[in-house]
């Protein structure tokens, strides 16, 4: 691009943000000024309303005076005499067949003695708090909303009534006397609304209805909005009532389509105008610049055939000027290229002979090291003419010695390193292959210790599965006859994984089993298991375990939970639901600790589900668990309708689906009892 060009869009681009900056700070000062001009309106409004709020009470208050001061309507009002009281409130000026007005006289006791108008005579226009000012001599005057859509002025005076009591004179008229007076002296369209939003009166509802405003009666707004392609400026005043609170708003609008549409045409006139300006100041710089830089453009185009080499062209151009003296170094630079040019030719044959020398021995010790790298050296050495003359030949030549010695001593590492490494290899191979098969005799070993199918018993039917983590597990259940009709069941979980857990959980069901045969109580065996395994533990292994007692010909079932899942009962129903928990801590954490056992009965056909937490604490890949809820909805789903080893292995089936993949994070061990009766009732297929 050329010079010329560049300065020409460097001030067009400085015309275009000054532009901008001035028409940001205009928009800026005009949203100021409306911001400005609202709060004014505003003001000017609210003060406007409360005059003629006060005009209005002033006046209000005079006709009381008048009704006040008749005799005629004392002597009337004692005698409760009504047609005699609206004659005598007709002479005052009070005109109560008039629904714009309102009129009421309200005793000390706060009853109403007199009411006529647009209020009707069911009710009193003031509100208690007020009353109570007013019966105390307080001159109230102002707003008060009497309908659900009527605002009304009002004013009071407290009188002395002929048989020595109080009463208070309430005199209101419809607001839209003011609204009307208030829309004159501001030129524009008013309309009174309530807090809810409801219009009390509006001269003009159709300009309203057509606009459909959504305001907050009780905040000050000025905007401008538009309705039916006309632009109005919106002004919306909270107005009190007598008691200090808002009672609607007063919504103003001004047409000011006109005054925006001159407004908007000074406007883009003053900014074609500008654009208009920018644009020929463009043109001209540009027709300035290009005369005033043609003999420069002249030495350019000599200076870019001596950097192509053609050293024939001259300058035509002479003189003592800045362009004369741009000439006279152009032809000394002449000399001085030709001179380079040959003596770069004589260091170019010198420098590839030392290339191809040193290129040749570079090759030959490149064949030494593995294939990948020679690839990658050989790649190096094979750099097109285009590259080589970015650099210089001897210096690339250099770097590729310098990368070849460093793969040399990389590969001899790596050689050393792999054979240390192959050495260990074996070492450790050797050790795993003993320790895998040891591992795998002491799975078959603990799979062996737990118990096989139960005996047939048309009692009861038991079932028990237990998947391991790893090669070995911490989790057993065990079941047993204790006597002819007492069966003993088990499920525990060994702390930890692994090798240790395995021990201590073989150690753990060996003594369970061997104190139940002569301690009934489970409470009792638990505890005996308990200080046995308390002594001398000092790996700080412990072990959660419910274990129960089961009579077969009652069904009473006596178990004890120490720091155990709560198992499920199934009932014959399907109704499941879990165990109470009898309190107890894991077993081998605290010797001396008393257990207590529960009692409860299961009805034929009822079943026990008891489980570890390896099935609610398995995780999916995302890292959710499966939880007891899902072991919940699986059991009511049908449990009562499988067969022990069915519901066992549903249970299984639901935790690897829900895995997705998952590595096991535990071991799963499951316990399933069905009891059929004493009597050894027909057992389901």
């Amino acid at each position: 691009m050329l010079l010329r060009t560049r300065i020409t869009l460097i001030v067009a681009l400085g015309f275009l943000v000054l532009m901008l900056g001035v028409w940001a700070a205009t928009l800026l000062r005009d949203r100021v000024a409306e911001v400005r001009e609202g709060e004014v309106a505003i003001a000017g409004q609210t003060v406007l309303w409360r005059e003629i709020v006060a005009f209005q009470t002033n006046n209000l208050s005079r006709i009381l005076e008048r009704v006040d001061r008749s005799s005629a309507f004392r002597i009337a009002l004692g005698f409760a005499d009504r047609p005699g009281v609206a004659t005598a409130l007709k002479d005052a000026g009070v005109d109560v067949g008039d629904p714009d007005t309102s009129f009421e006289v309200v005793g000390s006791d706060r009853e109403l003695i007199y009411g006529a108008g647009g209020t009707g005579h069911t009710r009193t226009i003031l509100d208690a708090s007020s009353l109570d000012r007013a019966l105390k001599g307080e001159v109230l005057g102002g707003l008060r909303q009497v309908a659900a859509d009527r605002i009304i002025v009002i004013s009071t005076r407290t009188v002395t009534l002929p048989n020595g009591g109080s009463a208070v004179l309430v005199l209101g008229r419809d607001a839209s006397l003011g609204i009307d007076r208030f829309a004159r002296g501001i030129g524009a369209t008013t309309t009174l609304i309530t807090v809810r939003g409801r219009v009390v009166t509006s001269t003009d509802l159709r300009l309203w209805e057509r606009a459909k405003l959504t305001l907050t009666p009780r905040r000050p707004l000025a905007e401008r909005i538009s309705v039916d392609s006309r632009n109005y400026t919106l002004t919306s005043v909270p107005v009190e009532a007598i008691g200090g609170s808002v009672v609607g708003a007063l919504v103003s609008l001004v047409d000011t389509t006109e005054t925006l549409r001159t407004s908007n045409l000074i406007r883009q006139a003053a900014v074609w105008g500008a654009i208009a300006l920018m644009v020929l100041g463009i043109i001209g710089l540009n027709l300035f610049l290009w005369y005033s830089f043609r003999p420069l453009e002249s030495a350019i185009d000599v200076l870019q055939a001596l950097a192509r080499g053609d050293t024939s062209v001259t300058v035509d151009h002479a003189g003592s000027d800045e362009i004369g003296r741009i000439a006279s170094a152009v032809v000394a630079l002449r000399g001085h290229v030709q001179a380079l040019a040959e003596s770069r030719r004589q260091r170019e044959r010198v420098r590839r002979r030392q290339e191809a020398v040193i290129s040749s021995e570079l090759k030959a010790l490149a064949a030494a090291i593995d294939p990948t790298d020679r690839e990658e050296v050989l790649a190096l050495l094979a750099t097109q003419p285009e590259d080589a003359q970015r650099d210089d030949e001897l210096r690339r030549v250099a770097r590729v010695l310098h990368d070849l010695s460093r793969r040399i001593v990389e590969q001899y590492t790596r050689l050393s390193s792999m054979v240390v490494e192959l050495r260990e290899a074996l070492i450790t191979k050797t050790k795993l292959a003993g320790l895998q098969q040891e591992l795998e005799i002491a799975r078959q070993v603990q799979l062996a210790i737990l118990p096989k199918e139960f005996p047939p018993d048309a009692r009861v039917a038991v079932h028990g599965q237990m998947t391991p983590a790893r090669e070995v597990g911490g989790d057993f259940y065990d079941y047993f006859m204790i006597d002819d009709h007492t069966l003993g069941f088990v499920v525990a979980d060994v702390s930890g994984k692994g090798v240790p857990a395995a021990l201590f959980m073989a150690i753990s069901r060996t003594l369970l089993r061997s104190t139940a045969l002569f301690e009934r109580s489970p409470a009792g065996c638990i505890r005996r298991l308990n200080d046995l395994l308390a002594v001398e533990n000092d790996q700080m292994l412990f072990v959660t375990v419910l274990y129960g007692v089961l009579d077969l010909n009652t069904g009473q079932v006596t178990y004890v939970n120490a720091g155990h899942n709560l198992p499920y009962h199934v009932a014959s129903s399907g109704e499941v639901a879990t165990l109470p928990s009898t309190g107890g801590m894991a077993v081998a954490v605290l010797e001396g600790f008393v257990y207590v056992e529960r009692t409860f009965s299961l009805a034929p056909g009822d079943t026990l589900f008891l489980y570890t937490d390896g099935v609610t604490e398995a995780f999916d890949v995302d890292q959710n668990p499966y939880g007891e809820t899902r072991l919940e909805t699986l059991l009511q789903s049908g449990a009562n309708d499988w067969s022990v080893l069915e519901l066992s292995e549903r249970v299984l089936a639901s935790v690897h689906i829900f895995e997705r993949g998952a590595p096991q994070a535990d071991d799963i061990t499951c316990l399933t009892l069905r009891y059929f009766g004493g009597k050894g009732a027909q057992r389901p297929a």
